[in-house]
């Protein structure tokens, strides 16, 4: 009679796992699930990882000479609460004094991700490469929080391994020498429509994998308080922030607490991953763009540097922030990201040039123009304004910079906010060849960034404008039908 093998004793113990914790039909909202089928994923158009570099808070007098801990994970669009949570976990353990880069793999562009389960399957295999094949990292998926410092795990002693996960099945947390695994897991693979088991076998049969403590990868009810250095939450319907509510019913989770009283923590630090002191690389990036944009046109459609973002994109806003100005009282408007404000008039006492403009439909309230990339607005403001409104901006800016940009706009206002995100591909590209609307996501992930901003600014009444394109715009003016847009309104 065989003997059961330690290995495929683990084995089947991870295949019981995720039998037990699987979610299933029954989890499923079919109308979700069936859109998702129908139309596949899109393709992703990220150059590169998202690097939140957290360098050493505390220097001592001689540098650390140990290398830097790399973390890779594995995420897409909707988990912005979860990445957020996961690297303040890890800021809350770390090592003041040494050296730690969290690199989001979110929408990367160049992988086939048609039969990709998650929007981040395979992004797991691509490490080594993103790595440059040099030195170790970290692979973890998005829905997990660290308990101890990840360091300990990223100085685990290898031995010849390549590879160190829980299990030679299990790889939502591993230890990689990215070195080794240059032919094993090249990254063209990673990019092309392999499966899970074909990367797991290279390692296996190369004899280059080997056993991680279980403790870095507490999957759900294996977690033990004081003993478990990382809780996974594997089990997507019970996942504490809700990532996918269009697509699953979720149901309570036990160990939730652990994972909101995180992002409680966070909210009380008013963590970001980016602020306004330091954006991440690809706003400063576009920002440059935008300001040769301004002063140059687009000589390659025949536009001008008078029609570029000229600020006439607000004329379909003016009646609703004009109700907002008439149920607040206000009687000063921050325009964030004004453009040339083409269809603003001067304030009375004002020059034609300056940034203080007016508008009709607005009452006498006083309007201060800003434009990072137009010089003649790009000054200082003031620190209030009784309402902030921004429109055709928060889409050109990165993903990763909006929590910041939205905690600066609730700052600045006093009585309202009104803000407009279009969720469809601009017809403009940049001089980098990039699309010029860097984020598009559906109109409830932009409703969930207010909402998470808003919730520091109580007292401030804000109004969320979506746009999508549709076949079906029949409510709206006849302007809009044309172009096939369909707002959708988000209130708060």
């Amino acid at each position: 009679m065989p003997v059961a093998t330690a290995s495929s004793s683990a084995s089947n113990q991870s295949k019981a796992h995720k039998q037990r914790f699987k979610t299933r039909l029954q989890h499923r909202r079919m109308g979700g699930s069936l859109t998702l089928r129908l139309h596949g994923r899109a393709e992703g158009d990220r150059r590169e990882p998202i690097l939140v570099d957290l360098p050493p808070v505390t220097p001592a007098t001689t540098p650390d000479p140990r290398p830097c801990v790399r973390i890779y994970v594995g995420t897409e669009p909707a988990q912005f609460r979860a990445e957020r949570v996961l690297v303040w976990s890890i800021l809350k353990h770390r090592d003041p004094g040494r050296h730690y880069q969290v690199y989001l793999m979110s929408n990367l562009r160049g992988f086939d991700r048609s039969d990709w389960k998650t929007g981040f399957t395979n992004y797991r295999y691509a490490v080594p490469g993103l790595a440059g094949f040099q030195g170790r990292a970290i692979y973890n998926d998005v829905d997990q929080i660290y308990f101890s410092d990840p360091a300990l795990l990223f100085d685990t002693p290898m031995q010849d391994h390549a590879v160190l996960s829980i299990d030679e099945r299990e790889t939502s947390v591993m230890l990689l020498d990215c070195e080794k695994l240059r032919d094993i897991w090249p990254l063209a693979q990673a990019q092309g429509a392999s499966h899970h088991k074909r990367f797991r076998a290279q390692v296996h049969n190369a004899g280059l994998w080997g056993t991680m403590d279980a403790a870095w990868n507490a999957r759900d009810d294996e977690y033990r308080a004081g003993t478990s250095h990382l809780l996974h939450y594997t089990t997507l319907h019970k996942q504490p922030w809700q990532p996918f509510p269009e697509l699953l019913k979720y149901e309570p989770n036990p160990l939730a607490g652990l994972w909101t009283d995180l992002e409680a923590e966070a909210d009380a630090a008013r963590f970001t991953l980016f602020t306004e002191q330091s954006p991440s690389p690809r706003y400063q990036e576009l920002i440059a763009m935008y300001g040769s944009m301004h002063d140059e046109g687009r000589p390659e459609t025949g536009h001008g540097a008078g029609e570029t973002f000229s600020g006439r994109s607000l004329v379909e806003h003016i009646p609703h922030v004009a109700e907002l100005v008439k149920a607040t009282g206000a009687a000063s408007i921050l325009d964030y990201g004004s453009g040339k404000a083409g269809l603003y008039q001067p304030a009375p006492g004002y020059p034609a040039y300056a940034r203080f403009k007016s508008m009709p439909a607005w009452g006498e309230t006083v309007i201060t123009c800003y434009d990072p990339g137009y010089e003649p607005f790009s000054g200082p403001y003031e620190d209030k304004y009784d309402g902030v409104i921004t429109t055709d901006v928060l889409e050109h800016i990165p993903a990763e910079d909006i929590p910041w940009v939205l905690r600066h706009l609730f700052r600045h206002a006093g009585k309202f906010l009104y803000a407009v995100a279009a969720c469809f591909p601009a017809k403009k590209i940049l001089p980098d060849g990039t699309n010029a609307h860097c984020t598009v996501t559906p109109p409830d992930w932009w409703a969930a960034q207010m909402q998470q901003a808003a919730r520091e600014f109580p007292g401030v009444r804000w109004r969320l404008c979506t746009q999508e394109k549709s076949y079906f715009a029949f409510d709206q003016r006849k302007k809009l039908r044309k172009k096939g847009i369909r707002n959708r309104f988000f209130s708060g």
